[in-house]
Parts: C-alpha cells; structure tokens; sequence
C-alpha cells in the first residue's frame, strides 16, 4: 500500500509540473478561474495533500474566457477533440464543461485538464449563477510546488454539493459509472467538520438562498447525514429542510420530465456497483435516447 501511495503522489506531482506553465499564464493574464476539487477540495477537508483520489485537474472559469485557455493549452502540446464539431456544440449548449485537453506523462499514460465554465448541470431549470461573480472571492494554494487559485471553503461547498447532486441523478452518470459513493459524502461531511467557522449554518443557508438552491443542499446534506451520525450535521440538515427538498429525496433525474422514485433504499443504492441494473427497468425510450446520446459524445459508444 506504501508503494502503491508513493506512486499515485508520484503521478499528481507531475500533472501538477506539465500543468505549471498553464496556471502561470492564468495567473499571470488575470484570468478569472479556480481548480475545483482534486487536491484543493483535499486541503480544505483534510489538512493535507493526496486524500482525494482524481485523474484530472478541473478549472472553472467563465465561458468568455474558454478560447483563450484552449489556446494556450493546445501551444503547450496539450491535445483535445475540439476540432469534433458535433462534439463541441453539443457540450456548449448542454453540459457545463469542453472537452478535455489530455497530455501524457510516461510512463504513467495520460492526464486531462477539465475546463468547466458551469457549476450547475445542462439540464439546470432554475436561476443560473453568475460565474464571475462566483469567483470573485478567490484564495491562493501552492500544489506541489505550483501556485493556484482555488474557492474559500463556503464556495467550496457550494461547488462540491452540486457537483454531487449532479452526479447522484444524472440518468448518463448512474447508467456508466458508479457515480453514488461513500467517498462523496466523505468529502462533503470533512469539508464542513474542518471548517465550520467559514460554513456556518447562518453563512451556508444565506449563500444558498441567494442562489436559489437551498433543496438541493438539504439533499446532498441529508443523505451525507445517512453515512455520518453527527449532531452538529443534524443541526444543518434540519435548517435546509423544506418540502421542495423533502420532495427529491429518494428519486433521481435531473429535472422534473426525467425524475423518478428509486426502487430500492439508500444502502442499496450506496453499495450497488452496477447502478443501471437498478434503473434500467424504468428507463424511458426518450430516457434511453438521450443517454444514447451522451455515451456517443463523450465516451465515443455508438449502440
């Protein structure tokens, strides 16, 4: 396990090295952006680098400034599909992020930097947030050895519950991975106990309310209160608890034409290592349609 450790610190050193000349021209350029997850989500909710397993390095920047990073990337022989016409139009208008730019790292094969220009799902209803505004607040991290700019903790939070959200109801993710894990709720239960003064309930609740998400806080809160027994989370899932939260527990989709009641509890659900078998049953033609869709676009899967 030892050596197993060394060589996974071994690899996020050196995407974060290949990546260096990038994050200076961010910085450098003042371009608004911050890396979301990985190993700034690991400081921030655990105290040290390497808790967090991840295969890439997510940005979140604005869309206005999309061009200007794959440019530069694609000038430090960083490689993506961009050129995929039908590829590219379809993420713009429907996801919240381009297509990965890859650069291999021998001999421990390839890395991707993620640029997300959204911190909600495609198939988001509701009132979007301003990203340069979300920005705004940034602080600065060295990562092994390269300076970043990350979200303080309370937007972190933000981030990672719609990240999870997002995760636990896309029909896509729950049809191809399996994107319901213990890890998640981990991260969200750490990043709250170890910074509780920067999330306070009085701060988290204000924050969500302005963004008009308080429903999908409760439900990333609620079933993280599923894994973790801990009075002080009891308290916050009590706050954000409102009968538009209450109303999504225990179903998934991603908006209301697509949403569903799950047929099996939680653990189920937590433990399952093939979540389609689960839903599979369920699935719409329209559902399997899209889905279709998706696999063809981003894992190149023609069925």
């Amino acid at each position: 396990m030892e050596i197993l450790s060394i060589i996974q610190k071994t690899i996020k050193i050196r995407r974060y090295n290949e990546s260096k000349s990038f994050f200076e021209f961010l910085n450098n350029n003042i371009i608004p952006y911050v890396v979301v997850k990985g190993e700034p989500l690991s400081f921030l909710a655990y105290n040290e680098s390497g808790k967090r397993k991840s295969a890439d390095i997510d940005i979140l920047t604005p869309k206005a400034h999309l061009k200007l990073a794959e440019q530069k990337l694609k000038e430090l022989d960083f490689n993506s599909d961009v050129n995929n016409r039908e590829k590219h139009m379809f993420m713009l208008a429907h996801t919240h992020q381009v297509s990965p730019w890859y650069k291999g790292i021998k001999p421990f094969g390839e890395f991707s930097i993620d640029l997300n220009f959204d911190i909600f799902w495609g198939e988001y209803e509701g009132k979007r947030i301003d990203i340069e505004e979300f920005l705004s607040d940034t602080i600065e991290m060295e990562i092994y050895g390269v300076k970043v700019k990350t979200l303080p903790p309370l937007k972190a939070m933000i981030q990672l519950v719609l990240h999870h959200y997002k995760d636990m109801n896309s029909l896509f993710l729950l049809t191809t991975r399996k994107s319901i894990r213990y890890d998640m709720f981990k991260d969200v239960y750490y990043l709250l106990k170890n910074n509780l003064d920067a999330i306070s309930l009085d701060k988290l609740y204000a924050m969500s309310a302005e963004y008009e998400i308080i429903p999908y806080v409760f439900y990333v809160l609620y079933y993280t209160g599923q894994v973790f027994d801990d009075d002080v989370l009891k308290r916050y899932i009590e706050a954000f608890r409102t009968p538009d939260g209450e109303a999504l527990l225990n179903c998934y989709g991603l908006c209301e034409k697509e949403r569903r009641e799950w047929k099996c509890d939680f653990k189920t659900r937590l433990d399952s290592d093939n979540l389609y078998e689960l839903i599979k049953d369920e699935l719409t033609e329209r559902d399997k349609e899209k889905i279709a869709i998706n696999k063809r676009i981003f894992l190149g899967i023609r069925e």
